[in-house]
């Protein structure tokens, strides 16, 4: 016979409030989800145009040789087919996910914590990090983004 302990099958009440806000928010997700599946032409040119501009970018900053330069600009065009495929695999399965937790820090008026790692990889845990942690990242974020605004 299969015994537990007591201490485990202690469950947390959770109020109507937040069974509310949790269902809403997976509402959100799935309709990103539904969203990103439609759009799937926009992401494209999206992916399309952020690849030039980045390219572009990156090859004026470090590459200062002008043949380097033209050459890196040509040599972006061939690698695109196959970059826009890799990045929109990598959207499809986390903008959904990504976007809501963002979204749901903004509409929540208190830091939702979401680590450099879960933000590169996609993968969010619902248990947050510690709130100081929470609130600096989110100091660092407003930070970065005002420098990115000047």
């Amino acid at each position: 016979m299969l015994t537990y302990q007591e201490e485990s099958l202690k469950v947390k009440p959770v109020s109507a409030e937040d069974l509310k806000k949790q269902e809403r928010m997976r509402d959100v997700t799935l309709l990103l989800q539904q969203l990103v599946e439609r759009e799937e032409t926009s992401l494209k040119l999206i992916i399309d145009c952020l690849i030039d501009v980045g390219a572009i970018n990156y090859a004026n900053q470090k590459l200062h040789n002008p043949s380097l330069n033209k050459i890196t600009k040509v040599l972006v065009g061939y690698v695109k087919p196959v970059a826009r495929i890799i990045v929109l695999r990598w959207l499809k399965k986390n903008l959904p996910d990504l976007l809501t937790a963002w979204l749901e820090s903004k509409v929540s008026f208190e830091p939702v914590p979401i680590n450099k790692e879960e933000a590169f990889t996609g993968d969010l845990e619902t248990v947050p990090i510690t709130e100081e942690e929470a609130i600096a990242l989110n100091q660092d974020s407003g930070t970065n983004m005002q420098d990115n605004n000047l």
